[in-house]
């Protein structure tokens, strides 16, 4: 074998392509990417919806009234079940928060931690919440005068949580 030879072989060897470097990179920025702006068109989507139907708090009062017939106490785990879900639906709805998939305990974190829910309605939430897990979860069959009070805190919540634009309008819904 002759030395010459080899290395005029190895000059007819062209450098290394890098583009499969490129396209890996790319295809990684995609991927993260998609989801996230999957997300922001499906907020940006909801705001819209939101914003053509009626008042967030004007569907929670509304759905707030249709759960007294529930205000009894062989129904209160019914009623606890419903009134969370509706009371999490308008916080998501109202503020933005992710609530309605998060455990009561995790949401009062994330909304302990958020600027948009407002501090002087986070105790009376959390104490609401936790009394609708105790009838979800503990087995825990509350009274009728205490379903009632409960309610009322669940409406009060609602009209004070409303959006200081409103606040004249829609009080006889929470009546």
């Amino acid at each position: 074998m002759n030395d010459t030879n080899l290395i005029e072989d190895l000059r007819l060897l062209s450098p290394p392509s890098h583009g499969w470097v490129l396209v890996v990179v790319a295809a990684v920025v995609v991927i993260v990417l998609a989801p996230l702006i999957s997300r922001a068109f499906r907020r940006s989507a909801r705001v819209t919806v939101a914003a053509a139907g009626p008042a967030p708090w004007t569907a929670a009062l509304a759905a707030l009234e249709h759960l007294t017939p529930l205000l009894c106490t062989e129904r209160s785990r019914d009623y606890g079940i419903a009134a969370t879900g509706i009371l999490r639906g308008y916080i998501e709805t109202r503020y933005g928060l992710r609530a309605p998939k998060l455990a009561t305990e995790e949401f009062l974190v994330t909304a302990g931690t958020s600027p948009l829910l407002p501090a002087e309605h986070r105790a009376s939430l959390g104490r609401f919440l936790e009394l609708c897990d105790l009838f979800k979860f503990g087995r825990y069959a509350a009274a009728a005068g205490e379903l009632r009070q409960l309610h009322a805190a669940a409406v009060a919540f609602v009209l004070a949580s409303r959006s200081p634009d409103s606040a004249g309008t829609n009080l006889e819904a929470g009546a």
